[in-house]
């Protein structure tokens, strides 16, 4: 009997004692932190590292950033970048890494909206939709009651957040800045990822897309013509000759859109002077344009 009790003791410790791991490793650890999100909601084989900072200065209801990466692929140097401003705001800091063995440039840029043989993708494995289930997962893992978010996206991150604002109109984000694209989808007919063409956008998502609380930050010295991540296909040189032309063209193509469908347009642009294809000159901007009333 005291056999039997001592083993049944031992095994009650040793559940008490996982189950103790398992809640801890769901928690948002405070300060700089990274965990492996898989998502169960959508692409399950393809786990995402996200870097994290949590300021000590948290509380329930703080503001939850997500910052979407460029073309490098560097989410853990986004991250330390941003580290100033979410202990400044005192806000939880997310980005999601996107690698490139589970997402191919075109994948992780263009939403993964349509696989290499151009056949389009269930929604709930797009990149966009990947970001919804996240924030669910860090809203519960931090204990956070906010049921919004705020996001960010620079260069190729800039260009997820673009495409998310017109083809995930629903998605629950409070305001959303798009900084330096290097090219755009319009809001108009065209073979994608230059324009609508076999997506599922219609005249209805492109007015819920308008209304939306969407920035378009571009910084005005953005206009090395050389440089080699720079997109040069003829599409894309229709929007203009380096990322600061292209963004103007493509706002005001937007605009027009807009008008033409009668639909409320709530989107801004604005000009971060001095700054060039930097995510730290366009960072600080950024985060004023984020919490600007």
């Amino acid at each position: 009997m005291k056999l039997r009790k001592a083993i049944s003791t031992l095994i009650a410790l040793i559940v008490l004692l996982a189950v103790t791991r398992s809640l801890a490793s769901d928690r948002i650890a405070l300060g700089s932190a990274s965990f492996q999100f898989v998502d169960r909601l959508g692409n399950a084989d393809k786990p995402i590292v996200v870097w994290t900072h949590a300021p000590r200065a948290l509380k329930p209801k703080s503001a939850i950033v997500f910052v979407m990466h460029g073309m490098r692929r560097n989410g853990r140097e986004y991250r330390d970048q941003w580290v100033r401003h979410a202990e400044a705001q005192r806000f939880l800091l997310i980005v999601p890494e996107f690698s490139e063995q589970a997402y191919s440039d075109e994948a992780y840029q263009r939403g993964n909206m349509f696989d290499d043989q151009g056949r389009a993708i269930d929604p709930t494995k797009w990149t966009f939709t990947a970001i919804e289930h996240l924030f669910d997962y860090v809203r519960e893992a931090a204990g956070n009651r906010s049921e919004q978010y705020y996001l960010y996206g620079h260069s190729a991150g800039g260009q997820v957040v673009q495409r998310l604002v017109m083809f995930l109109p629903q998605a629950r984000f409070k305001r959303a800045i798009a900084a330096n694209p290097g090219y755009y989808t319009l809001p108009e007919a065209g073979a994608f990822p230059y324009g609508l063409d076999g997506t599922t956008a219609s005249d209805e998502t492109l007015r819920q897309g308008f209304a939306r609380d969407f920035v378009l930050l571009l910084g005005d010295a953005d206009t090395d013509r050389d440089d080699p991540n720079l997109r040069k296909t003829a599409e894309a040189d229709r929007q203009g000759q380096h990322r600061f032309e292209r963004g103007q063209f493509f706002f005001e193509r937007a605009r027009q859109r807009a008008a033409a469908l009668d639909a409320d347009f709530h989107w801004q642009k604005r000009t971060v002077r001095g700054a060039g294809h930097s995510d730290k000159q366009m960072s600080q901007a950024a985060v004023t344009a984020l919490f600007a009333r």
